[in-house]
């Protein structure tokens, strides 16, 4: 009987953890599918030694000249009027194969001869781009160039009918322009373009062209632009791959800083005078030796690129962040192991460009810290060639909770980490910098097109992301969905019946452009216009990213105030003019962009969220008293640092929005417009902007702008400024003499044509480094 009792209470408490052996395998199960979805896992081809010098020395690498020069001086020859006889192509076409360089190229060329140009128009053409709505386009930049040269005079073109391309022949008709176009790939579309422009002078050259941008696959486009020139003039330059000589330079200039890329150059030099019969004292006995080890590593670049600048430059990127011999010979010597093991492989899968750039990309990208995969792999969320700004990106991996705020990053902001982040993914070659801040920061960054696809590729199979092209297709598992990206060029909207309840990110792009053609359609047919609506994101609870662009959104649900992780909400919605006032329920929201709506107006405790850190709006009025009624100034938010497109409501003399009080403390942006210094309590938005300590930003349309912008030293932190209205010259006289002293940081201030007029001459001086018009 005692055998049996002990038997049943063994059986009993084996089901007993058999049961919680269970739970335990389904709580793993879990966190694997959340390792696959967050992409938490990291195998690393070879050691990561992360240099916080690459960091700090980020600038040395941007400029990428090197090894360009003879593709350069060809292209500035067909450019640059020689001589008054000489004959000179009016379109140049520059040919290559994705990454061949063709974008360094026209950088540097814009950089050059910019200058030299009364209008200078690049324009990327998207898939799908009609020519009237190229030529439109490029007729609206010439007509904003020519006004912002004229110092804010308006352009009035000649009345020549609605004709598109008659406006734009006239428009620049004595004007000398470079017209730089991107991924033409019509025969047809270059003939309207080549009628839409001025006849050349037979006899005197004003330097004006057209230059084409075209992939290998689109090289019959080239040669039918070479027919529109004169006739045995040669406007086609075709890019081919670099010599070992070139590769060196190119992959030194991008893997060394500035400075240890003088001393290699140098060294270089003095090598190739040597003489085999030179006798050599000790230290240039090593040099040898170094020239040696130099000439061995330079093949293996060579062998394990091609030659190919944009393969070259990857490599160059990876290896920056590594110890220089034992490190680089593991990785160069792995790279040509992959290369030898693919020429079995037919010559269109194996030993070519795709793959040597393929092999790199993947072991740079194994390369790169799980935190900063994450960051890197979100960017497959946008179309190729996207141009993303640096502070909307860094904003949305913050929302994720990719960056964490550690020790090791020396009490530096989310937002300061997060631009460190971007700054390693530039340093690495992995996303190319399109646009600097004129303080030096980061503005735009783009993925190559030649990365896009492979980054597209792993975030597919990883599951990181869902992409949805083709709007019609659900998503196969939305139960398990994280993030979903909609990217399409050929639909106007979208929507769904499926429920995602695991959901995190919802990005949506859809082309503008087809909204236009379709909203022509309805109105033509007297068809009611359909407006969209994004109730299928009411079953995601737990989301924290929304940005929506393209679908027609008049408003919102007030079921938004129930999504209660919501970090980040970007909507560019142009006919969406109201907000639901369960918006003050979103506790945990950081960033508020509603820059392209018509919203003017927001419930006053919406200033309540204390997580609040970016609002961005076109004209959003703040309160017209000083804090929310009920709200206490150490219960406001601390965390604010954007502020942009507000406007202030009218108030008393004594009563100012909540600049003046705890919740700007930590401000480094501000915009603001429409300000009336008597209307809008002036003196107290004095001593509120005066504890602005931290503000780096400042733009102001007003009526008067506060003389403490040039004199106040606690604003010291001032790097750019936009001022719209009068200063009171006066009231600066007193530190005149000291304005750089007590503004050191100031790099750009932007000002009316009226204010700089009027502004005293020892001033002048002291600013026109800094002084832009307009």
């Amino acid at each position: 009987m005692i055998y049996f009792v002990g038997f049943f209470a063994r059986m009993i408490t084996r089901r007993r953890l058999s049961g919680e052996i269970t739970g335990v395998k389904s709580i793993l199960n879990k966190i694997s599918n959340n390792q696959k979805y967050c992409r938490l896992e990291h195998k690393p081809s070879v050691a990561i030694t992360f240099s916080a010098m690459a960091i700090a020395a980020w600038r040395d690498d941007l400029e990428n000249a090197v090894g360009f020069g003879k593709d350069i001086a060809i292209l500035k020859g067909m450019l640059v009027p020689q001589n008054e006889g000489g004959c000179h192509p009016m379109f140049i076409s520059i040919v290559g194969e994705s990454g061949a360089g063709k974008n360094t190229l026209i950088k540097i060329i814009c950089h050059q001869i910019g200058t030299e140009m009364d209008v200078l128009i690049r324009y990327d053409m998207q898939p799908g781009c009609s020519g009237e709505e190229l030529l439109t386009t490029v007729y609206r930049m010439a007509l904003r160039q020519l006004a912002d040269r004229s110092q804010g005079q308006m352009v009035v073109e000649e009345e020549q009918g609605t004709d598109t391309g008659d406006k734009l022949r006239h428009l620049l008709a004595g004007k000398r322009y470079l017209l730089i176009l991107s991924s033409i790939s019509s025969k047809t579309m270059l003939n309207c373009v080549r009628a839409s422009l001025p006849d050349p002078d037979v006899n005197n050259d004003d330097g004006s062209r057209v230059m084409l941008i075209l992939d290998t696959e689109n090289e019959e486009i080239a040669w039918h632009a070479n027919t529109l020139n004169k006739p045995s003039v040669n406007g086609v330059h075709l890019l081919t791959p670099l010599g070992q000589a070139r590769s060196v330079q190119l992959f030194y200039w991008k893997v060394l800083r500035k400075g240890q890329y003088e001393l290699w150059l140098s060294a270089s030099k003095r090598r190739r005078n040597w003489k085999p019969e030179d006798d050599l004292n000790e230290e240039e006995e090593e040099d040898k030796v170094d020239s040696y080890r130099d000439y061995d590593l330079q093949g293996h670049v060579l062998d394990a690129t091609g030659g190919h600048p944009m393969a070259i430059v990857l490599l160059a990127g990876l290896l920056r962040f590594k110890q220089r011999h034992v490190q680089w010979n593991a990785i160069l010597q792995q790279l040509n192991y992959d290369k030898f093991n693919t020429q079995s492989l037919p010559p269109q899968l194996g030993n070519n460009t795709r793959r040597s750039l393929e092999t790199i990309f993947w072991m740079s990208f194994e390369d790169l810290r799980d935190d900063l995969k994450s960051c890197f792999l979100y960017l497959a969320a946008y179309p190729k060639d996207t141009r993303h700004a640096a502070d909307e990106i860094i904003q949305m991996w913050i929302a994720e909770g990719f960056i964490v705020n550690m020790r090791s990053h020396h009490c530096k902001t989310l937002e300061e980490v997060g631009h460190d982040y971007l700054k390693e993914l530039v340093l690495r070659c992995l996303v190319e910098l399109e646009e600097a801040k004129p303080g030096g920061g980061i503005q735009l960054v783009r993925v190559h097109r030649s990365l896009h696809g492979f980054l597209r590729k792993e975030v597919t199979e990883s599951g990181f992301m869902e992409i949805i092209q083709d709007v019609k297709h659900d998503v196969l598992e939305a139960s398990s969905a994280r993030r979903i990206s909609v990217q399409s060029d050929s639909s106007t909207m979208y929507t769904t019946q499926q429920k995602f309840p695991r959901l995190c990110s919802f990005i949506c792009r859809l082309d503008e452009k087809q909204h236009g053609e379709a909203e022509a359609q309805q109105q033509w047919a007297k068809k009611k216009r359909v407006h969209h609506d994004i109730k299928f994101l009411h079953w995601s609870k737990f989301l924290r990213v929304v940005s929506i662009k393209g679908l027609t959104l008049e408003e919102l649900p007030d079921e938004l105030g129930d999504m209660i992780h919501l970090r980040y909400l970007h909507l560019h919605c142009p006919e969406l003019c109201f907000l639901p006032s369960s918006i003050v329920r979103l506790l945990n929201l950081q960033t508020l962009d509603i820059t392209n709506t018509q919203v003017e107006e927001i419930d006053k405790d919406f200033w309540k969220i204390k997580t609040l850190r970016h609002v961005l709006a076109n004209s959003l009025a703040l309160p017209a008293i000083s804090m929310p009624v009920g709200v206490e100034e150490d219960e406001a938010s601390g965390e604010l640092q954007t502020l942009h497109g507000v406007k202030p409501a009218a108030s008393g003399p004594k009563e100012w929005s909540p600049l003046d009080n705890a919740m700007t403390r930590s401000l480094q942006s501000l915009e603001m417009h429409g300000f009336q210094y008597l209307k809008h309590g002036g003196p107290v938005f004095d001593a509120a902007l005066q504890n602005m300590h931290l503000l780096g930003h400042f733009s102001l349309k007003g009526d008067k702008i506060p003389s403490c912008v040039f004199t106040e030293p606690s604003l010291r932190y001032l790097q750019t400024m936009e001022l719209r209205g009068n200063v009171k010259w006066d009231d600066i006289s007193v530190v005149d003499h000291l304005l750089r002293k007590v503004r050191p940081n100031l790099v750009q201030l932007r000002m009316n044509d009226a204010a700089i007029t009027e502004m005293p001459q020892n001033i002048k001086q002291q600013l026109n480094k800094i002084l832009v018009q307009g």
